[in-house]
């Protein structure tokens, strides 16, 4: 899977469509840190959203940019779709693991903080990290031409589960109080942006019960693609 997860991440960096959801990562985090200096932790929730949405676009144009024969050979060669979806994974976390290293050095390489970061600023904002941008790339399996034929319908639902998640804390806050439950149903992103930001003075067993929390649904969604797709074949 490592050889066909390797293969695949050079088919889709020779498509160069990796270039728009990348560039617009970096332009929104260079524009973060164009004054310094900056909070640690409240910059890292910002980084993190802009991961959540960077790595959603990205595995969406990711799955999307082999053909149907490319699929079809991958899939042979994997031996099986789900070996094939694993390592459509495989790939992505890969990527994600490789964004998120970046997103959290940048700023401490560059001195762009108004301190020193402490190990549980490292290690809470690591793990913020790359639980959003798991998460960001989980959201996009089920919109990929195998599942939705057509794109833009597809790109249209996939943004409106995006825009749903980041606002859910505020969706909830309108509706009736027994009805509040109802923001754990979306990708906890907004619980994951604010719980960053008051991770500083925050208990540890809130902080990382959605921490933990996030890394569930983006396993679960990981999952749910792997089992289904045994029950589909290959683009035809």
């Amino acid at each position: 899977m490592i050889r066909l997860a390797t293969f695949l991440l050079a088919s889709y960096i020779r498509s160069y469509r990796y270039f728009a959801p990348v560039g617009s990562m970096l332009i929104a985090m260079m524009l973060l840190y164009s004054y310094k200096p900056n909070p640690v932790m409240d910059s890292y929730a910002v980084t993190s959203a802009f991961l959540f949405v960077g790595g959603a676009w990205l595995s969406f144009s990711f799955l999307n940019h082999a053909g149907a024969v490319l699929e079809q050979l991958s899939v042979i060669h994997a031996g099986s779709m789900r070996k094939y979806a694993a390592s459509q994974m495989l790939a992505l976390l890969a990527v994600i693991v490789f964004l998120s290293a970046f997103f959290l050095l940048y700023p401490v390489v560059m001195n762009m903080f108004a301190e020193t970061v402490s190990a549980r600023q490292w290690l809470i904002a690591s793990s913020g990290h790359l639980a959003l941008g798991m998460l960001g790339a989980g959201v996009s399996y089920f919109f990929q031409a195998a599942y939705i034929r057509n794109i833009s319908r597809a790109t249209a639902i996939l943004l409106i589960i995006v825009i749903l998640s980041i606002g859910a804390r505020q969706i909830a806050a309108k509706l009736p109080e027994g009805l509040s439950w109802i923001r754990w149903a979306f990708p906890p992103v907004a619980e994951m942006i604010d719980t960053l930001m008051r991770s500083d003075t925050a208990l540890l067993t809130g902080v990382w019960g959605v921490i933990g929390y996030t890394y569930l649904y983006a396993f679960a969604l990981a999952a749910a693609y792997w089992i289904f797709s045994a029950y589909r074949d290959a683009r035809t």
